[in-house]
């Protein structure tokens, strides 16, 4: 995996981080900023599972796929 797609992932997981503590600080939950947030972590599960190539385990891909599956279920059963 190249150096990009490891600090591009990293930067996403901290961003989608404080984004959910900056969410849980709302009164109101909206629905469509976690599916957004599903999907972005979405994408870059795909993007760092295609570069995954050395390693015996993908963590950061694991990391994202949890993430997506999280925030999908919680926008689209839970709000």
């Amino acid at each position: 995996m190249s150096k990009a797609y490891r600090y591009a992932s990293l930067l996403i997981i901290t961003i989608t981080l404080v984004w959910f503590c900056y969410e849980l600080s709302q009164r109101h939950l909206e629905k469509w900023h976690f599916l957004t947030a599903g999907a972005i972590n979405f994408l870059m599960a795909v993007m760092i599972n295609r570069q995954f190539t050395k390693k015996n385990r993908n963590y950061l891909g694991i990391i994202h796929g949890v993430f997506m599956v999280a925030f999908f279920g919680c926008g689209y059963f839970f709000i």
